[in-house]
Parts: C-alpha cells; sequence; structure tokens
C-alpha cells in the first residue's frame, strides 16, 4: 500500500497544472489609451484570447504617440514577444514601425486602423466603417421623417475610420434634398469637444432638429449639451457603441448608435498569431472587416463592454 502511495505521488509531483502546460511565451498587445472603453474592450477581449491559448500578455498604450508607439514596438521586440497586436497611432506614420517588429521576427496583426501598406503586417482588422455609417444613417434620416436642418460633428478626419463614416453618412443622407446641413466640425473624438462644438450649434442655429456624430463620445457630448439647453426635440444617432451609449439608447437621448466589435476583432487576431506561431505560416486574408451591429432600444440591453450577446 505504501508503495502505491509513494508511486501516486511521484506522478502527482508530474503533472503540471493546464496553465503552465500549454505556456507559449508572450504577447503585447498595443492600444491608444486604456482609459477609453473601446480601446479597453480591444485590450481585454486580446488579453483573454492569449490567456485562453497559453499566453502571458504584455498590455501598454501608446496614447496615439507616433514616437511613443516607436518606443513601445522597440521595447516588446527587446523583451522578445511571440507577436504582438497593435491598434496603431497614426495609418501611414506606422508602417515603420510594423516594418521594425517584422524585420526583428516578430509578427504583427493590426486591429481597428490600417496601414496603407499591404504585406508588411501579418493582418489587419478592421470594421466596416462604411456599412456601419451607411446603416445609423438610414435610420437617422428615417427618424428625420427625410427631412429637417442637421449637423455632422465628425470623430476625427485625422483617423481613416472617421473619415469614411462620413463618406458613407452622406452617402445616404444626400440623397434626399430636404435634408439641411447647416453646421460639420470636427470633434476631434472627444466628449468635451462634441458638447463644446453643440452648445455653439445651438446658439447658432436654435432650430436644428438632428445631429449624427462620427464616434460614441462625440454623440455624448452632444447629449451633455442638449441636456443642458432642455432640448429634448433634437435626434442624435452615434457609432461605437459603448455601455454609456447603450444606456443614453435605453433612455430615449441617443436614437441610435452602431456597436463595433472591438473584443471580437481583438480575439479574432489574437488566434491569428496563434496560427501563425504555431505553424509557422498563415494563409487566410490579410485584410478582414467585421460588421458594426445596429443598436436600438429593442437591442440594447444585448450590449455589454463592446461584446453583442445574443
Amino acid at each position: 500500500m505504501k508503495k502505491h502511495l509513494a508511486l501516486l505521488t511521484v506522478l502527482a509531483s508530474l503533472v503540471v497544472p493546464p496553465a503552465f502546460a500549454v505556456e507559449k511565451g508572450t504577447l503585447a498587445i498595443l492600444v491608444n489609451s486604456l482609459d477609453n472603453p473601446y480601446y479597453s474592450a480591444e485590450a481585454k477581449g486580446a488579453e483573454a484570447k492569449a490567456e485562453s491559448l497559453g499566453y502571458k500578455t504584455l498590455v501598454l498604450s501608446h496614447g496615439e504617440d507616433v514616437k511613443r508607439q516607436g518606443e513601445l514596438i522597440s521595447l516588446v521586440i527587446g523583451r522578445k514577444v511571440q507577436g504582438i497586436i497593435l491598434d496603431n497611432a497614426d495609418s501611414q506614420a506606422s508602417v515603420a514601425a510594423v516594418k521594425q517588429a517584422r524585420d526583428a521576427g516578430v509578427p504583427v496583426v493590426l486591429i481597428n486602423r490600417e496601414i496603407p501598406v499591404d504585406g508588411v503586417a501579418l493582418a489587419q482588422i478592421s470594421h466596416n466603417n462604411f456599412q456601419a455609417g451607411s446603416d445609423v444613417a438610414n435610420e437617422f434620416v428615417e427618424k428625420m421623417g427625410e427631412k429637417g436642418t442637421y449637423a455632422e460633428l465628425t470623430c476625427n478626419l485625422a483617423d481613416n475610420n472617421c473619415v469614411t463614416r462620413s463618406k458613407s453618412f452622406h452617402n445616404v443622407i444626400d440623397q434626399y434634398p430636404d435634408m439641411k446641413m447647416i453646421a460639420r466640425q470636427d470633434a476631434k473624438g472627444t466628449l468635451i469637444d462634441g458638447k463644446r462644438i453643440m452648445d455653439s450649434i445651438l446658439q447658432a442655429h436654435p432650430d436644428i432638429k438632428g445631429v449624427i456624430t462620427g464616434n460614441g463620445p462625440v454623440a455624448l457630448g452632444v447629449i451633455a449639451a442638449l441636456k443642458a439647453a432642455n432640448r429634448s426635440d433634437v435626434t442624435v444617432v452615434g457609432i461605437d457603441g459603448s455601455n454609456d451609449e447603450r444606456d443614453a439608447v435605453k433612455s430615449g437621448a441617443l436614437y441610435a448608435t452602431v456597436m463595433l466589435q472591438a473584443q471580437a476583432i481583438a480575439s479574432q487576431g489574437v488566434e491569428i498569431l496563434d496560427q501563425y506561431i504555431q505553424k509557422g505560416s498563415y494563409s487566410g486574408k490579410e485584410r478582414i472587416l467585421f460588421r458594426g451591429i445596429l443598436i436600438k432600444k429593442d437591442n440594447a440591453d444585448k450590449v455589454n463592454n463592446f461584446n453583442y450577446q445574443k
């Protein structure tokens, strides 16, 4: 009996917990700002998938600073990470950073924001911003009754994603001659600028009937300005799908938004990296688009941290 117990003890000592048995190294996850709900959701999605596949993670933020991004890329290369998930700081200026990693033998998967060059990143996974913009613009026009004065507050015209959204808005709205745009300004993607600009628009155009915005923080800024002015008669729509937007849709302050699948694109990015690391190759598409999900009152409860619960 003692011999059997001794043998079991030895065997037990050889069993390594699953989390350690499959450990494959470290993946770096670089996003804009971990204080922003969207980028935080990206990081959480990538981190959860990486850890489930047996990787350690190193999560860092570049603050949309190209120089800082370059420093972080150099840092993680030096730390000998197996791969990088990157939501880059600037589409054009980030090409060099991605090449630097590739040349050092570290594969990079881009999420959310693409670069204008093929064959440098392993994959580029982004949202179908044209589809998202078109969906919310159609809802906007319908709610406005195909007529009325409106303003457009773009999210950040230095970002190609925001430029695409704006183009898709007008691809829809400009078909309706009775929809009259009375103002268009770049709110730089922030709640503060969204509120400040909307305050000014309300003073200059008190007859405004609608506002279409390029992202969630701007939409929330617009809503704050309207609330302060006691204006509940203005239709507001946006794109992003944060929990705050979800709640605004449920309350009626935001008519509609499109939820971008932040966690899903990050998770797929990690799966692609893992395939490449394990097999030495990746045979899928380089550029992958995820559809946005239209959110209105009837399905707002399904949104949680940029994840749609079917």
